[in-house]
């Protein structure tokens, strides 16, 4: 049992273990998924959320109740999961009361976005409002050709996944060389397991990387252009894989290439992206 002068190592982590501190008898996964939900559709603090199988969910707060639990602060019987250890009176979070089924209609309801992959809405509603969602769903289903770049610097995994939800993107290309992160959820296994656990497929193209020793000098905006220029001179030389990836757009309809910067012009992805535009006339994006 954890000692009651310590806390978990972040904030968000301290945050997690006063919520459920405050809910008597315990709370399933599935329940305190989504009333963290409803509580940070208000108050943004420490976690977004992804449309999934049965609704609003976040891997990180998934991820964060295995750490907690591993630490010592959760217990899990029953189902439920309960806090260990006694702490002094807390500042009360505001906390919806519903429970169960209930609680889950309650957050398609008000947030219908994060139901549209959700596999039990036909069990949930009846007819008329369960189609209700399948045409919030239809609101990013696209079909037209268009290449997006994305990257996933200052990014949650879940708003970089929302991110390719919302813009009907259903490849991710991920043109790192060396594809780990110190970042949840952006290391190439885990980065694959998510995306395709949501219907995005994921491939790794590490001959469009660049080797790890030419960026570590990097320092002013004249050696990214000179690391870009020679970038693009040699470029060519690996038009099989770029042919491949275009073949990737044709079949798919929308793609993006994936890396760490924020802005797509401190980043190889837009040489790549100028290229596949200058070669093919694709239509191209950057989110």
């Amino acid at each position: 049992m954890i000692e009651n002068n310590l806390q978990p190592t972040y904030r968000r982590q301290r945050f997690l273990l006063s919520f459920i501190r405050q809910i008597k008898d315990g709370v399933t996964s599935t329940d305190l998924q989504k009333l963290v939900f409803l509580y940070e559709m208000k108050n943004k603090e420490y976690y977004n959320f992804i449309p999934y199988k049965f609704g609003s969910y976040s891997f990180q707060l998934a991820e964060d109740i295995d750490i907690l639990r591993r630490d010592g602060y959760l217990s899990m019987e029953n189902l439920r999961i309960q806090a260990m250890g006694d702490y002094p009176h807390e500042s009360l979070l505001s906390i919806a009361t519903e429970r169960g089924d209930k609680l889950i209609r309650k957050t398609y309801r008000e947030y219908p976005y994060y139901a549209i992959n959700s596999e039990i809405t036909n069990r949930l509603f009846n007819k008329k409002e369960a189609e209700k969602f399948h045409y919030e769903k239809q609101n990013y289903t696209k079909t037209d050709e268009l290449l997006f770049t994305i990257g996933y610097e200052g990014k949650s995994i879940e708003s970089f996944m929302n991110a390719l939800i919302q813009n009907g993107v259903r490849l991710i290309c991920d043109v790192r060389k060396n594809p780990l992160s110190r970042k949840f959820g952006f290391s190439k296994n885990k980065l694959k397991h998510i995306s395709e656990t949501i219907g995005i497929q994921y491939i790794h193209v590490p001959d469009l990387g660049i080797d790890s020793d030419k960026r570590s000098s990097l320092e002013t905006t004249e050696d990214y252009q000179c690391l870009f220029k020679e970038y693009k001179r040699t470029l060519p030389t690996h038009k099989a894989i770029l042919e491949q990836v275009y073949s990737l757009l044709r079949s798919n309809g929308r793609i993006t290439l994936m890396c760490y910067e924020q802005d797509p012009e401190m980043c190889h992805r837009h040489v790549i992206r100028d290229y596949l535009s200058n070669i093919y006339g694709v239509r191209s994006e950057d989110l």
